[in-house]
């Protein structure tokens, strides 16, 4: 599974990384026949729906906590503070984690409303979580 991650560097600019959650032979429900795969458990703090209306531009913001999120709804353009950006449509995930610096802005592109899910994390993903891309 693919996810889309904000960070920061040293200096505060944000940047771009693609990653894959790293999985396993599932057993979450058990008993569930063979031939799934689970993430670790990661742990949060609170789970959230966002709604933004048509139109909607961020300003430049930081993850307040790392931040689990998927696109329910609507295709969105990610931008960091390096210049990149990326576009994300529905089933997407991105984990924010860019918690000093400019960070990062996100905008409609196809003149639609948007709905994000998040989770607030308790702790950034690490690499025992993604695989770099």
């Amino acid at each position: 599974m693919k996810c889309l991650c904000i960070y920061n560097h040293k200096d505060g600019t944000s940047y771009l990384a693609d990653a894959e959650w790293r999985t396993h032979a599932g057993d979450f429900t058990p008993p569930s026949p063979a031939g799934y795969s689970t993430t670790e458990e990661l742990t949060s703090k609170a789970v959230l729906m966002m709604h933004h209306p048509a139109g909607y531009k961020d300003e430049w913001h930081r993850a307040p906590a790392p931040v689990l999120a998927t696109v329910l709804r609507g295709t969105v353009r990610i931008a960091t503070s390096d210049g990149d950006s990326r576009v994300l449509e529905p089933g997407a995930q991105f984990v924010a984690a860019d918690l000093q610096g400019q960070g990062h802005k996100i905008e409609e592109v196809d003149g639609a409303a948007y709905d994000l899910a998040l989770v607030v994390l308790d702790a950034r993903p690490s690499s025992k979580d993604l695989v770099p891309q």
